[in-house]
């Protein structure tokens, strides 16, 4: 084989690692992984949430547990003096008063038992969201592991990839080597391309008669050929 066409087989291999690379990173493991840790924080988030919010509830009942007894409390102290009362206008000044508190005690205990409602509703969903958790943390754990596998069978074929690029490269005079590693970004990887009858597997283009004799002379002289329509080093 010529320099050119050991150089194309060395194309072919990084056109090859190119393209597990670009899987490596496209896994569909990767995709349900990456799917599986936003689940797991959307439950994690709502747990969360459904935490703070019990807690705000539980902070919210004491205070109304403390207001209740406090209106008890005055209430209790008005009908105690009430009884000792015995202008009609004071006692009626006093029974309003006590009138007062009791509606405001039912009032908080209608809120009371709203609370207790909600927060009996936020355990029953906390639960709920626990098991979204733990069935989400097993499920990222399962799709991790999936990944390792998944990415461990690409790295297996890119190392033998790499192995046959390197033994191959080795039969290419360095000269090349450098045109051709030079080359490569500004023909996004693919610098080295065959010629199928006229057509350039490059750029997929058709050369002229003119352009194919051009070609043959530079093969036949220097033993390396370019395009003239896209200037990729051509192998015939």
């Amino acid at each position: 084989m010529s320099d050119l066409e050991n150089l194309y087989a060395v194309q072919v291999l990084d056109s090859t690692a190119d393209q597990l690379v670009y899987k490596r990173s496209h896994l569909e493991e990767r995709g349900a992984l990456v799917a599986a840790r936003k689940a797991l924080s959307v439950a994690r988030l709502a747990l969360a949430d459904n935490g703070r919010r019990q807690g705000v509830l539980d902070a919210r009942y004491g205070e109304l547990e403390g207001h209740s007894k406090e209106l008890d409390s005055r209430r209790a102290r008005l009908e105690a003096q009430l009884r000792t009362i015995v202008v009609t206008r004071e006692a009626e000044a006093l029974q309003r008063e006590i009138a007062r508190l009791s509606s405001e005690r039912d009032t908080a205990d209608e809120e009371g038992l709203l609370v207790l409602e909600e927060m009996e509703s936020l355990e029953a969903q906390a639960a709920s969201l626990t098991s979204d958790v733990e069935a989400g943390e097993a499920s990222e754990q399962e799709s991790a592991e999936a990944l390792v596998v998944a990415e461990a069978e690409v790295d297996t074929l890119l190392a033998d990839v790499r192995l046959r690029r390197a033994e191959t490269m080795a039969t290419v005079p360095a000269a090349l080597v450098a045109r051709y590693d030079e080359m490569r970004p500004a023909f996004k990887g693919v610098a080295v391309a065959r010629l199928e009858g006229s057509n350039c597997s490059g750029c997929h283009l058709n050369l002229s008669r003119v352009e194919l004799e051009g070609v043959w002379a530079a093969a036949a002289g220097s033993g390396i050929a370019e395009c003239p329509q896209c200037a990729r080093l051509l192998v015939k």
